[in-house]
Formats: structure tokens, sequence, C-alpha cells
């Protein structure tokens, strides 16, 4: 039986990719949910425009719906929503090896 480092360090970048890829999206839900809130728009949809069409058209529709710009608001709903999360689960930075 011999070790494969290789494989391992796949499987790590794998996991890593996945957890990083799922906070990222965590991130953005929670920022549009807040953003929709201050807003008072329904937030079903643009969760729905988030996940089928993707941020762009998201943030598109709820400049059209808001009359104005939101993308100054969604980076600080964002920012907002990266610090809760940190605070909850923790840095999402990979942990290196070395």
């Amino acid at each position: 039986m011999t070790f494969d480092l290789g494989k391992a360090l796949l499987r790590k970048e794998e996991y890593e990719s996945a957890r990083l890829t799922e906070f990222e999206f965590a991130e953005m839900v929670r920022a549009m949910k807040a953003l929709a809130a201050e807003l008072a728009v329904p937030v079903e949809p643009m969760l729905g425009l988030l996940a089928e069409r993707g941020l762009g058209q998201a943030l598109s529709h709820l400049a059209q719906l808001a009359g104005r710009d939101v993308e100054a608001d969604y980076r600080r709903c964002r920012a907002n929503a990266r610090a809760k999360l940190i605070e909850e689960r923790g840095d999402p930075s990979p942990v290196r090896l070395g």
C-alpha cells in the first residue's frame, strides 16, 4: 500500500474549490436578501434569477425595480454578509500546505 501525494493534493484542491464556491454563493444570497429587503422588493424572484442567470441579471432586474443603480448598495450588503459568514463559519481562506 502506497500513498499517492498527487491524488491527495487533487482531492484537497477539489474540496477547497467546492468549499470556497459554496461560501461565495452563500455570501451572494445573503447580500441579495438584504438588498431586496432594503429596497422592499420580493426576494424570491431575485434568488431565482441569481441561480438561473447569474449575478449580473439579478442586479439588473433589481436596478429596474428600484429605478436606480444598486451596485454600490450590493457591494455594501455583500461586505456585511461576508463578515457575518466569517463570524459564523470562520475564514474561508484555504489552508496552505507548507
